[in-house]
């Protein structure tokens, strides 16, 4: 994985950080139905979720290249 991989990479994990801080935002409003903020949350887990593979992903990358 080359550098505008990593980049790459970086940038999903800053546009999924601000997905989830707009969706818990919109949890802790608590103006929807239950329903919905239950979806909300679960969307926010699957996010944190992806942000967490992500940057296991960037660490094992980093590992790798320099060993």
């Amino acid at each position: 994985m080359d550098e505008r991989d990593l980049l790459t990479l970086e940038s999903a994990i800053t546009a999924i950080e601000e997905a989830a801080s707009a969706v818990a935002r919109e949890v802790e409003r608590d103006r929807l139905r239950e329903t919905s903020l239950s979806r909300l949350s679960t969307v926010e887990a699957e996010l944190n979720r992806s942000q967490l593979a992500l940057e296991k992903i960037i660490q094992e990358e980093a590992n790798q290249h320099f060993s």
